[in-house]
């Protein structure tokens, strides 16, 4: 699954790389971002790419009630009721600079820290929907798709998120029904242009946002693996 992010990228560094055309918010850094919180995301419609605000947790546009759910399988979106009216109609990209995932370590919960090795701009693929409740409230709302895990994440988790490029998010923003098909897009990303490391278990509180959420742990400071041999261990985590 996806359950914390962080998007420290400058917001013009964001608009170019993504070629938004305007922006209804201001982008701060921001380094762990959680569920029901709003977020940044980028929507294309009529041919215009906007820079938006969502929650983060989606509520179908037919629910009586209330029930985000922050994650869609991409192996189920296409059937699954909950998210295929968004995945034909309402695709979206999330920008993001990383993502935290707990892995089971000596009985214990140890985060860590996920992203590309060449600190280029990512975006999580994306759904968005709108819904209305009973008395007219109007929320905004989006989930980050989920996929089977790579295999330096299959050490730490066995979800991961979908990870676009600007390129393929331009893809997956393409709701023409051209050649492009966004289920071509729903791949693990490369393992060998990611890297990860051990954070603070502080990185659970919500409250914790700040520079210090990217902060290498020493092993001393971390649940110790069991040991491996040096080769598979500097494949796995740098």
């Amino acid at each position: 699954m996806c359950g914390r992010f962080a998007q420290i990228d400058s917001e013009d560094k964001v608009m170019n790389s993504f070629d938004i055309l305007q922006s209804e918010m201001m982008l701060e850094p921001r380094y762990n971002i959680c569920p029901s919180q709003r977020i940044p995301v980028i929507i294309q419609q009529d041919g215009l790419r906007t820079l938006e605000t969502r929650e983060w947790g989606l509520i179908p546009f037919w629910a009586k009630e209330p029930n985000p759910l922050i994650n869609a399988r991409s192996e189920t979106v296409v059937e699954k009721p909950s998210f295929r009216h968004a995945f034909r109609k309402r695709r979206c990209l999330i920008p993001a600079s990383g993502y935290y995932e707990w892995a089971k370590e000596e009985g214990k919960k140890q985060p860590y820290f996920i992203r590309l090795k060449n600190e280029q701009p990512m975006a999580f693929a994306g759904l968005w929907e709108e819904w209305t409740s009973s008395k007219g409230e109007t929320r905004r709302t989006c989930a980050i798709l989920t996929i089977a895990a790579n295999y330096l994440m299959q050490e730490i988790h066995h979800r991961m998120p979908v990870i676009l490029t600007p390129l393929s998010g331009a893809m997956w923003l393409d709701h023409s029904g051209g050649r492009n098909s966004p289920e071509k897009l729903m791949l693990p990303f490369p393992a060998d242009k990611m890297e990860a490391w051990r954070v603070s278990p502080k990185v659970s509180v919500p409250a914790f946002d700040n520079p210090a959420c990217f902060r290498k742990l020493e092993k001393a400071e971390a649940a110790e693996k069991k040991p491996e041999p040096p080769e598979a261990q500097a494949s796995l985590f740098t």
